[in-house]
């Protein structure tokens, strides 16, 4: 497949300026150089496009074994000399990593080609506009009199890392994603529905599925209130792609291993669901947003997280993979804040999909809640995993195995540990959902959800 060059010498170095680093300087740099549009809606019209051509540098220094980054825009020579020294004045007044292993140098092959798509990467603004348009045509054909807001993203990236130890890699990616909000403000309470999806191709985003999919799940009836109390739950795409990115920074995060507060510290391969579930980190596949590298210029590999139900062990950069004494697994972030802050986390997830159709899962929960997406999800106690946050955009209750009615939202307070444990079937299709990284899930029912509060709408 035909890669387009975003640069002129293809390396995500638009002043060429990036060859090695300056003389004396023992460190790294990321280089990331972003073409991507928006194209927002809102009341049923487009409202806000948006074009941004972006470069991004970050220069971290090493002095003996004390780390600091310095971040800019600025790629020209120039640029780099300022950016290390300042790098270098941080690191001198750094807190020593005594366990810090060095950059590494070149080892292992890369993936080779991954996909990309260079009619993603150069689609023009009237491009974009069209398949905003697509999913206003179509929600205004699904519900006539409700209003559409949303936003269609797409563009390309491409990083490249260099450091002192001799690695000079790159890796380019192309991205589309879309979400989509139908809503009626005038019922009381109002109503609405979402949907959302993402891809490495916007023509296969899916602009009119989105549309209907958003359409759809609106309640077409006032919803009523439920009492707070636990419920067995379907959890539709957009709220398992929630937890499953939870679970990865609060249970797989080297961060979380090295500090005492992962919430998977003391199950490392024991079981934490049941059989079905197998959860990857899987940066090289056709099922996500591909990336060669991560933010070290490390080579990204298929990582299993949740084998069988079987919990695995965190994934590492270079400074946690010293402090931790594993292996280096690929998943490094950028060091700058807040990202340094997280530390290395798997942001590819792939959730593996049953055999199950959405009508199927609501079937054998027989009783309980149907929940399209989580609002403002926020980490309550990361020792146990526990999350709250609200629901949103598309609540019903499941009553002899059918929807019954739609409800009022809810808050819950949960533990990702308690879903995942409880998870007792897995729907068929998946989808790419992006956001805080890439998560490829499918809908999910669970046994146990905990609501804690109820709202008016």
């Amino acid at each position: 497949m035909a890669r387009r060059r975003p640069t002129p010498d293809g390396t995500g170095d638009p002043n060429g300026a990036l060859r090695k680093l300056p003389s004396g300087i023992t460190g790294d740099v990321r280089l990331i150089s972003a073409t991507w549009m928006t194209i927002r809606f809102a009341n049923g019209r487009i409202h806000q496009p948006h074009l941004e051509r972006s470069t991004q540098v970050s220069f971290r220094v090493a002095d003996g074994r004390r780390l600091a980054s310095a971040t800019g825009s600025d790629a020209s020579a120039g640029g780099l000399e300022a950016l290390a020294s300042t790098a270098r004045a941080l690191a001198r007044i750094a807190p020593v990593e005594p366990k810090f292993p060095g950059f590494a140098a070149p080892f292992g092959r890369g993936p080779g080609r991954l996909a990309f798509s260079t009619s993603t990467a150069s689609l023009s603004p009237e491009g974009a506009t069209s398949i905003a348009e697509e999913i206003l045509d179509t929600t205004a054909s699904e519900a006539p009199g409700a209003r559409t807001a949303g936003a269609v993203t797409l563009g390309s990236e491409v990083l490249r890392v260099v450091n002192s130890a001799g690695v000079d890699r790159t890796s380019t990616s192309s991205f589309a994603r879309a979400s989509v909000l139908v809503q009626r403000p005038d019922r009381d309470p109002p109503v609405s529905g979402w949907s959302e999806g993402a891809h490495w191709d916007a023509s296969r985003l899916g602009a009119t599925r989105l549309g209907k999919e958003a359409a759809e799940r609106m309640a077409k009836t006032t919803p009523e209130p439920v009492e707070p109390g636990s419920y067995a739950v379907v959890l539709r795409g957009p709220a398992v792609a929630d937890l499953v990115r939870f679970l990865a920074h609060l249970g797989f995060g080297a961060n979380g291993e090295v500090e005492g507060w992962s919430c998977l510290a003391h199950r490392r391969g024991k079981r934490v669901a049941p059989q079905c579930v197998t959860l990857l980190d899987d940066a090289r596949s056709r099922e996500t947003i591909p990336q060669s590298i991560d933010y070290e210029g490390t080579w990204t590999a298929s990582t299993p997280l949740i084998q069988n139900g079987i919990a695995g062990n965190v994934v590492t950069d270079l400074l946690t993979a010293g402090r931790l004494q594993r292996k280096l697994t690929g998943h490094a972030q950028p060091p700058e804040a807040p990202f340094g802050d997280y530390g290395p986390t798997p942001s590819h997830l792939l959730l593996e999909p049953g055999d199950a159709t959405e009508e199927e899962l609501v079937r054998e929960t027989r009783r309980g809640l149907l929940v399209t997406r989580f609002h403002y999800v926020r980490v309550v106690d990361p020792g146990t995993g526990t999350i709250t946050g609200m629901t949103r955009d598309g609540t019903y209750v499941i009553e002899n195995g059918e929807v019954a009615r739609p409800a009022r939202n809810l808050r819950f307070t949960e533990s990702v540990l308690t879903a995942l444990a409880g998870i007792s079937l897995l729907g068929k299709d998946r989808r790419i959902y992006s956001g805080e990284g890439a998560a490829t899930v499918p809908a999910v029912a669970t046994r146990a959800f905990r609501f804690t509060s109820a709202t008016l709408f």
